[in-house]
């Protein structure tokens, strides 16, 4: 998005923090003293002091407080004065204080990306059960998404979790996810490099990206379990996070090592390759009503390289699964449904496997393509900025 908006003529600075996600340390060659200031194209980057995520709920809680207090502090001893401020809104909702400080500062517009939803982003993560602590967070997430001069959701099934807070809903806009460039549709002779690494026999179902509680990996392991004694099926994960050592400890406490095939982390860059060896392409979430509303990610990616995708989901996932005829969806936390579901997409002809694919790229073409997304985001911007009347 910024590369977009700089090449478009905008001038971009962003504020983030030192990288530590998915796998909760800090990247190799980034500290809290070294690559602070960097330059990505013509946009610059100034990262804030961070405490990493680490593997347990405390560090997690203290990475969530340290960056908006450490970005705020930087901004209030700066000399910007921005048009508007742009608050991509992962977890936590916190994030979003830097924006707001700045506003305050410089009376800068201000516009948010909801892509999770508090306070049950940090209910369901955390498993908070209490009804006051609940509360509070709700009263604070309602006060930080109203100061927002426009909040831009993910989904159509966040336009309600955003106006429940009294924001107005002529001030909420949907913005999807799209994906960058680089995800195209790749054959397997056009990505020999990573061959060596998935079995070039058999079904290959992967999935791409972090290994986290919300993925449900307890439902994909069980239908793993289900399907044991299929060994033309491979199940192929490629990527990280909190979760990883719980699940791989799963895998193991099963007698799945010759089934799951861990690769670890890749470059985003690294990733229309390793697609091209896959047959078809695994998304999955928590059976929780949050995780209804939300459109993962990495569904517009598979998407743009024309992968057909079995589905664990509920809600807007599921739905645009299935509207597009890109594969094959199933409800979340079915283990037996998800195994069934496998079984159907490995015994489909070529031909099948074939339209799953096209109809996948052809969706994401007529709804997810770069140019209507940021031209979404452009015209978002530029009516914060001017503080002309919102539609």
């Amino acid at each position: 998005m910024a590369e977009n908006l700089s090449r478009n003529g905008h001038v971009v600075n962003v504020c983030c923090a030192v990288p530590n996600y998915p796998a909760g340390d800090f990247l190799d060659g980034y500290s809290n003293t070294a690559r602070r200031e960097d330059q990505f194209g013509d946009v610059k980057i100034r990262r804030a002091w961070t405490i990493p995520r680490g593997k347990s709920k405390l560090t997690l809680l203290l990475n969530y407080l340290a960056f908006p207090l450490a970005s705020s502090i930087a901004i209030l001893t700066r000399k910007q004065r921005p048009d508007v401020v742009f608050v991509s809104q992962l977890s936590p909702v916190f994030m979003v204080i830097p924006g707001i400080v700045q506003k305050w500062k410089t009376g800068s517009g201000l516009v948010y990306w909801v892509q999770d939803i508090w306070p049950e982003s940090a209910t369901i993560t955390l498993g908070i059960r209490s009804k006051i602590f609940t509360a509070i967070l709700n009263a604070i997430c309602g006060w930080l998404y109203r100061r927002a001069d426009i909040v831009l959701v993910q989904s159509a099934g966040f336009i309600e979790m955003i106006a429940r807070f009294g924001v107005p809903r002529e001030r909420i806009r949907v913005l999807s996810n799209t994906a960058p460039a680089l995800y195209r549709p790749l054959a397997p002779q056009d990505a020999p490099e990573h061959a060596a690494a998935i079995p070039q026999e058999g079904f290959r179902l992967m999935f791409a990206g972090n290994i986290g509680e919300s993925q449900d990996f307890d439902t994909l392991v069980a239908a793993a379990a289900l399907l044991s004694d299929r060994k033309d099926l491979h199940w192929i994960v490629v990527g990280s996070g909190r979760d990883e050592e719980r699940v791989r400890g799963l895998v193991r406490e099963k007698g799945l090592e010759d089934n799951i095939r861990f690769l670890g982390r890749y470059p985003e860059e690294a990733m229309p390759a390793l697609f091209a060896h896959a047959d078809a392409m695994l998304v999955s979430l928590k059976d929780t009503p949050i995780f209804a509303l939300t459109v993962p990610y990495k569904t517009q990616c598979y998407m743009a390289c024309g992968k057909p995708i079995v589905a664990s989901l509920n809600g807007e996932g599921a739905r645009i699964v299935t509207e597009a005829k890109a594969g094959i969806s199933v409800p979340a936390g079915r283990p037996g449904e998800l195994a069934d579901a496998v079984v159907r997409i490995m015994n489909s002809t070529p031909d099948e496997r074939a339209a799953y694919a096209s109809n996948s790229r052809r969706y994401f073409e007529e709804n997810y393509a770069s140019a209507k997304v940021y031209g979404d985001l452009e015209r978002a911007l530029e009516d914060a900025a001017s503080g002309r009347p919102r539609s």
